[in-house]
């Protein structure tokens, strides 16, 4: 079976115009949970950035990839560290 995947994803963030802002500590933490959501999907990861990033753009999500804190809620910095971190997850880049 082929799953063939629609882009839903119309209000996804996927850039910032800001360096990202995060400590090593919180990258680290971001990029490893960006890369278990990934792993779980069976999919190609380069497939899986906007789906990632819509589910950390959720008003209820708090969790290790967006620094446990709701997207609204974060600096432009701690948003883009979060894009990065599920990118860097995605070419599998988490140190």
């Amino acid at each position: 079976h082929a799953v063939i995947l629609i882009s839903a994803f119309v209000n996804v963030t996927t850039a910032v115009d800001a360096p990202p802002a995060a400590t090593e500590s919180e990258f680290g933490q971001a990029c490893h949970a960006a890369k278990m959501w990934m792993d779980a999907q069976h999919a190609d990861p380069a497939t899986l950035v906007e789906p990632y990033l819509n589910l950390m753009q959720r008003p209820e999500t708090r969790d290790p990839g967006n620094f446990n804190t709701p997207w609204a809620e974060l600096t432009a910095g701690q948003q883009a560290g979060v894009i990065m971190a599920a990118t860097s997850a995605s070419k599998g880049e988490c140190g």
